[in-house]
């Protein structure tokens, strides 16, 4: 059966996804995320496995390599990088038998069976806002390093790759690595000079929090 391309809008995915015949509440989504059940973890496994089935070669970005490397947060999609002809391959033997194309979006694709949509970035495109930067670059997936059976960048590579947005809600996840991989100053010798001192910034912010949390020491007194 051929899948047309599918019109989703603006939307990534659809606010409220219908999960085996039935509405899904979002809370109830984000409840089962975390437990690793629901649309886009099932989505995420599925893909993972079938692109290593098909010897394709990716490298999985975004919230997915974020939660990878252990901070968890939820997310209503799945990046995933490769070189142009990898996905031309995942075009070729996915597209129209698995996954649909969305309307408009040459490199978004949707999993009809789960609602969720898949975006694809290229290896070696300039990452992040190209008006301020033209050196990070995304990653191929021979720079991958395989965590609990994922390929996903470095460490380092995904703090860059997060910094080099200039996005605050990127930025929140670096804090929060940061904070779950106990880095410090000497960490920012590791990051290309570009994003030093926005890293720095991170590592500021994430010590200003660590001063409001009860669970680290007293906040400090009002006043």
């Amino acid at each position: 059966m051929t899948l047309k391309p599918i019109d989703l809008g603006n939307q990534r995915a659809p606010r409220v996804r219908i999960w085996r015949g039935q509405p899904l509440h979002p809370l109830e989504e984000v409840r089962m995320f975390f437990h690793d059940q629901g649309p886009v973890p099932e989505t995420f496994r599925r893909l993972r496995e079938r692109l290593s089935a098909a010897g394709i070669p990716h490298i999985f970005m975004g919230a997915t390599a974020v939660n990878v490397h252990g901070y968890r947060r939820s997310t209503e999609d799945i990046d995933v990088c490769m070189t142009r002809a990898s996905l031309e391959r995942f075009r070729s033997e996915f597209v129209g038998r698995v996954y649909q194309q969305v309307e408009g979006r040459t490199r978004r694709f949707h999993d009809p069976d789960t609602q969720v949509t898949i975006d694809i970035l290229v290896a070696g495109e300039i990452a992040g806002d190209s008006r301020r930067q033209q050196r990070i670059r995304f990653p191929d997936s021979s720079e991958a390093e395989l965590v609990q059976g994922t390929p996903v960048p470095t460490l380092v590579r995904l703090i860059e790759l997060k910094l080099v947005t200039w996005r605050y809600k990127d930025w929140a996840d670096v804090v929060e690595l940061i904070r779950g991989h106990d880095l410090n100053e000497s960490f920012a010798d590791r990051v290309d000079p570009i994003v030093r001192m926005a890293y720095l910034q991170c590592l500021d912010q994430k010590r200003e929090e660590d001063r409001y949390n009860p669970e680290i020491h007293d906040a400090p007194p009002e006043g």
